[in-house]
């Protein structure tokens, strides 16, 4: 037996503090600590205790961390900063600006890519637009770590009505990464997240990995290719009867986004009736768009349920 707990009994006379009441001295250790250890696998409550703290004091220690000689305690204060506070809506974080600016200092020094990739991410988890050009030349990055970072962080980074074109170059070629997580995480942001993507470039996307070696990777790839060819033929029937497929092209993206996204049939339902809205503009009012919001929804839980069964 390695300690006397088991001559003790229960231990239970002693009262271990939550993670959310001990010294900021101490959660920085204890956080120190989870980081060096850090497989991936489990839970980190220092850290995770310190970005609930969003006070000015912990902000100041992690951006402190930031530039330290040493690469833990950097890559410590960019995780602290990564999501220090709760997400706000309109996506902002405490101390929003400031933790921007201090990466994008940051990417521009940083040798490290375990620290690199972090900072990446940081970016996207503060909805940094204006850091688009730094992390797009990232996407060709040596590391396979970076290079997944920039494809996980690029959805947060763009326009998502008209995605910026470096960033869609960048996309595609992540989409043929050599790594299937990373080819995986760019698939699913150029069909699952970003709507305003060319359909056609999407299509030839998913037609190019229908065949990939991985299973996930090519499931969805097939999956969406089909997708968009049925909300092709659907979407021109109910708004142009009689007319060729493909005058609607530029709904199909922001309606299988928001068919994806949404959550129960009604919240669907009045989320892509606003989108395609939104989308079609004048025009819109002159079409009974709730019917065919609630058409589509109709179709997608069909195809949801068989694609799964």
């Amino acid at each position: 037996m390695r300690s006397g707990l088991g001559r003790l009994g229960q231990v239970s006379d002693f009262e271990v503090p939550a993670a959310e009441e001990l010294p900021l001295a101490v959660l920085m250790q204890l956080a120190r600590r989870e980081v060096e250890d850090d497989d991936g696998e489990v839970a980190m409550p220092a850290l995770s205790a310190l970005q609930r703290r969003s006070s000015r004091e912990v902000f100041d220690r992690a951006a402190a961390l930031v530039s330290d000689s040493d690469v833990t305690r950097r890559e410590l204060g960019v995780r602290i900063l990564r999501e220090l506070g709760d997400e706000q809506p309109g996506g902002r974080r405490a101390h929003r600006e400031q933790t921007v600016a201090l990466m994008r200092a940051r990417l521009r020094d940083e040798s490290d890519p375990a620290v690199t990739h972090w900072i990446v991410s940081a970016l996207g988890y503060h909805h940094a637009r204006e850091a688009l050009p730094e992390v797009v030349a990232l996407a060709g990055h040596p590391d396979g770590r970076v290079r997944f970072h920039v494809a996980a962080a690029l959805p947060s980074l763009v326009n998502l009505d008209s995605a910026e074109l470096e960033a869609v170059d960048a996309l595609i070629r992540l989409c043929h990464d050599d790594d299937a997580d990373t080819r995986y995480y760019a698939l699913y942001a150029a069909t699952r997240e970003i709507g305003g993507l060319d359909v056609h470039t999407v299509i030839r996307l998913t037609v190019q990995l229908a065949d990939d070696p991985d299973e996930q990777v090519r499931a969805m790839a097939v999956a969406h290719n089909e997708a968009i060819r049925e909300a092709r033929e659907l979407l021109t029937n109910a708004l142009e009867p009689g007319t060729a497929t493909g005058g609607y092209d530029h709904l199909v993206g922001p309606v299988l986004v928001a068919l994806a996204c949404a959550g129960d049939a009604e919240d669907a339902q009045q989320w892509l009736d606003e989108e395609i809205r939104r989308h079609l503009g004048k025009p819109a009012a002159r079409l009974r768009t709730t019917g065919i919001a609630e058409q589509l929804v109709t179709w997608w839980s069909a195809r949801e349920s068989r694609i799964w069964s």
